[in-house]
This record gives structure tokens, sequence and C-alpha cells, in this order.
């Protein structure tokens, strides 16, 4: 009767454990993954955030920055198990038995899982990288920007260098120099700027034009083969306007400012025209991006204009510009580790006022960083963090954060530069 017993109760035991094993596996995955998408996901923006401040610290000690991204996070798991049942014997054996005899079963369950994350890092040194991040961003992506729940004026401060010659710390958007930036008459602007978005008092808009790129010629040049190829490099045939000859045209989006004919005389246009050197009340303004020089009309006067020249800034602009807005600690400065340029009344510069309400890094020192750190980092004995409470801060650095992935979102990857197998 016992043996039955116990032949019963390591039936059942098995029975058991291989019912529950299927079903706990079935919902093992699906579990995990609830438990772990939302860990990687906070790692994932915690290492771009991390890596965006790292850089723009290097940047203020004039020091190369440098994206290690993650390319990919395969994630093994492994749920394994196991079930024995472990005789008991009598000791020490009944006399006139040959074998010993177990009288009880000692069950066994064992279950074991693994997490084996195999993370993929490639960073972005490459030829391509290097020169999108070098690359002044296109008309398209500024009228992007503008059109987004961005303010203007955070949009303008940060990626445009210049308007009809009117500076935004030229000097202050690349490695460091001893000369102060001329920055005040361009925050004027974006504040002015911004003003004219809230009060609807204009709007800046895109439209397509169509533009020749070549000279007059006959209709018997237009056949159905040269129309397709023209279409194929985004090129369409037109008649001219005498009617005798044809041209191929490219549609070009261009940028214009439309004034509300309401607002004309308004006194925020009123303040905003003679600063960019525009003719006055006029209902529109072509806006013109343009790389070369454009003299400051304060340096050099001109006739007011009824265009808008820009210079637009590249994403390494950007980040020298927002590095200004690092608090360099004392210590450092001593050292000659940073160095600020004399002001007009001879004392030295603090960078932090170009960046003035739109970003700031604070430093400090400790074993760790303030709880009111959004994001920290630290560096050379020193904490760098943006105040949980600095909302400006906050917003332009994920601005920022967001038009970097834009820049690089588009690369095919490289060979994988790294790759981590996180287990055993």
């Amino acid at each position: 009767m016992a043996a039955r017993r116990l032949a019963r109760t390591i039936v059942v035991l098995v029975w058991g454990f291989g019912v529950a094993l299927p079903t706990g596996g079935c919902s093992f995955g699906p579990k995990v993954l609830e438990l772990s998408h939302g860990r990687y996901n906070e790692a994932i923006r915690r290492v771009h955030e991390e890596q965006l401040l790292r850089n723009l610290v290097h940047m203020r000690y004039n020091e190369p920055p440098l994206d290690l991204n993650v390319s990919s996070i395969a994630a093994q798991y492994e749920l394994d198990g196991g079930v024995e049942a472990r005789p008991f014997f009598q000791v020490p054996n009944p006399p006139g038995r040959t074998f010993r005899q177990f009288t009880s079963v000692l069950p066994d369950i064992n279950v074991s899982g693994a997490n084996r994350p195999t993370l993929t890092l490639i960073p972005a040194d490459n030829g391509e990288a290097v020169q999108k991040f070098l690359t002044p961003i296109s008309a398209e992506t500024l009228h992007f920007l503008v059109e987004t729940s961005w303010p203007v004026a955070t949009v303008l401060r940060l990626w445009v260098e210049a308007l009809n010659g009117v500076p935004n710390a030229a000097s202050a958007s690349g490695p460091q120099r001893d000369q102060v930036s001329d920055f005040e008459r361009f925050r004027r602007v974006a504040e002015l700027m911004q003003l004219v978005r809230n009060l609807r008092l204009g709007d800046v808009r895109a439209e397509e034009r169509p533009v020749e790129v070549s000279g007059p010629l006959p209709a018997s040049a237009v056949t159905a083969a040269a129309t397709v190829e023209a279409a194929k490099n985004g090129l369409e045939y037109r008649p001219r306007g005498d009617g005798t000859a044809w041209a191929i045209v490219r549609k070009e989006r261009r940028l214009v400012l439309d004034v509300n004919a309401a607002a004309v005389n308004h006194p925020i246009l009123e303040e905003l025209t003679p600063l960019l050197n525009l003719q006055p009340h006029r209902l529109r303004y072509e806006i013109i991006v343009d790389p070369g020089v454009i003299p400051d009309p304060l340096e050099s006067p001109s006739p007011p204009s009824d265009r808008v020249r820009v210079s637009l800034r590249s994403s390494c602009q950007v980040y020298f510009y927002l590095a200004n807005g690092v608090e360099v600690p004392d210590e450092h400065l001593a050292a000659g580790l940073v160095r600020l340029p004399a002001g007009p009344d001879a004392r030295p510069f603090d960078g932090r006022a170009i960046t003035d309400g739109l970003f700031t890094v604070h430093s400090c020192r400790g074993h760790k960083p303030p709880p009111t750190a959004f994001v920290a980092i630290r560096y050379r004995d020193y904490w760098y963090y943006i105040d949980d409470r600095d909302q400006p801060s906050k917003a332009t650095f994920i601005l920022v954060l967001a038009l970097s992935r834009l820049d690089f979102g588009r690369q095919p990857p490289g060979a994988p530069f790294l790759t981590l197998p996180v287990g055993r």
C-alpha cells in the first residue's frame, strides 16, 4: 500500500508540474515584455539625454563631441524547469534485505530563468554623419520648425546665425574666441518675431514657384521621351510667356513673410523693420537663405530691403552656441581650461548671458547629482546638470535632441562598432 501511495504521489507531482510549466511558459514571454519594455525605454531615453549633455559640456571645453548610438537590442529570455522524486532510504538496511528500501519520497522542483540582452553600438563618426553635423539646415527644415508648436523665438535663436546681417552671437557658434558676441539686437528681433506670430500680425509660409533652368527650346524638342526623362529628375516642360518657345522648369519652395494688411502700422512692426533694415509698410517680404556673408546694417548702412536674408546654422554650430550656457567652475577657469573673453568694461564676460532664458547647465561638486537634476553627467570631478524646474532649458534640450535624430535618422547603418552580449 505504501508503495502504491508513493507511486501515486510521484505521478501527481510530475503531472502537476507538466501542466503548470507549459501554462507558465505561455505567459512568460508577455509578462517579461511588460516588465522589461518600460525599463529598456527609460534606459535608451536616459542614454540619449546624457549623451547630448555630455557632448555640450565637452564642447564648452573645446573638446570634440561623439555620438555612440544604440543600434539594436536583442533580448533573449529563457525559462527552464525540472522535477524529480528523490527516495529517502532507511539507514541501516533492515536485516535480511539485500537491497535498500525507501519509505518516503522527497520531491524536488526547480525553476530558473535567464535574460541575455545583446546590445549593438554604432559611433556616428563616418563621413556622412560628420557632413550632416557640419551642414547648415535647409530652408524646408527651418519652415518645418517654425510651423511646429515650438516658439519662433527659440527656433530663431538656435538655428539662425544672422537675419539681414543682424548677428546672433556669431562668434559664440564655434570654438572659444577672445571676442564678446553681439547678440542683444538679434534677441530683440526674435522676441518681436514671436509677438508677430502670437498677435497674428504676420506669418511665415512656403509657396512653390516655377524656376527656369534652361534657355528657350523649340517645340520639336518637347517629345514624350524627353518629358518622361525630365519628370524623373523633378523637372517639366512649360511654354514660355510669349508662346513661341518652351523651357525646362523646376518647382522651388520659397519662404515668404506675409503681413496682415490691418497690422501694417502696428508698433511691433514699426520696431522690427528698422532693426532688420526692411522697407516699412510692405505686405510681403521674401525670405532667402543666403550662405554668404551678409553685411551688418549697423556697421555697413545700406538702403532698406524687401527681402529677409537668412544665414542658417548646422547642428555643430547649435551645439557650440548652447555650450555657452554651461556653468564653468571657478577652479577650471583658474586652471585655464576655459577662457572667458573680456567685456567692454574689461571684466570677464560670462557666456551664459548669450543663452539666458533659453538654456542653462549648472555645475556642482558631490558624490551624486542634486535631487532636482533632470539629466546629469559627471566630468572632471563635477556634476553638470539641467535643473528639473528649469522649463525653458528642458524644452530647448528636448527640441535639439529631436532634431539631432532627424539629422541622423536617415543614415544607413554601418558596420557595428561594438556588440555586447550582456549575460552569462
